[in-house]
């Protein structure tokens, strides 16, 4: 199980995401964070955001 660490980064557009490193994403509905952890190495563009499955899978809510 993969552990949410305390300075996780915020998702933003040009930047390298390297395999298995987190984001969160504020989710303004739940009212939290959604933490999402990279299963492809990309640089994000839109599009490649979560919640896109091709890029991110979720881990859980802060």
């Amino acid at each position: 199980m993969p552990v949410i660490a305390n300075a996780t980064r915020i998702w933003e557009i040009n930047v390298h995401w390297p395999l298995y490193s987190q984001c969160g994403v504020w989710d303004p509905r739940g009212r939290g964070v959604d933490i999402w952890e990279c299963i492809r190495d990309h640089d994000s563009t839109p599009g490649t955001e979560p919640p896109n499955t091709k890029y991110w899978r979720y881990i859980a809510r802060r």
